[in-house]
C-alpha cells in the first residue's frame, strides 16, 4: 500500500539551480512543502544523490541541502519535456520554512469582504 504523502505541497514557480557535485542542473520549481520541493530541469541528478539547492526569492536565494527522492522521465514525443524530480530536505532552514507557509497563506481562500457593524 502507497503511503499517503504527510505535507502539503504547495504550487510555487521560481527559477533554481541544483548542484549536484561539479554538475548544475537549472530548472524551475513546481512545488515546495516543509521537507521537501519538486523541480523540473532538462538534465537530473542521479536517484538518493545528495543535491545543494539555489533558491532565487526576490533579491535573495536560500539554499538548501537535499536528497533526490524520485523521478519522472519521458519518452518518445515526450522526450523533451523537462524531467521532475522531487527532493527531500532533511533540515529545511527557517526562511525556507518561512517562504513555504507564505505560499500556503496565499492559497487559501480569503474570507470575504463583510461591512463593519
Amino acid at each position: 500500500m502507497i503511503k499517503k504523502r504527510e505535507e502539503k505541497r504547495v504550487p510555487f514557480r521560481k527559477l533554481v539551480i541544483c548542484k549536484c557535485g561539479e554538475e548544475m542542473h537549472p530548472g524551475f520549481t513546481q512545488d515546495v512543502s516543509q521537507h521537501g520541493i519538486g523541480i523540473q530541469t532538462m538534465q537530473r541528478p542521479s536517484l538518493f544523490r545528495k543535491v545543494r539547492i539555489a533558491l532565487a526569492v526576490e533579491q535573495e536565494s536560500i539554499f538548501l541541502d537535499g536528497e533526490v527522492r524520485w523521478a519522472n522521465e519521458y519518452t518518445g514525443a515526450q522526450e523533451a519535456k523537462p524531467r521532475e524530480i522531487g527532493i527531500f530536505i532533511h533540515k529545511p532552514p527557517a526562511d525556507y520554512l518561512r517562504l513555504v507557509a507564505e505560499c500556503s497563506d496565499r492559497g487559501q481562500p480569503r474570507p470575504a469582504y463583510q461591512p463593519l457593524k
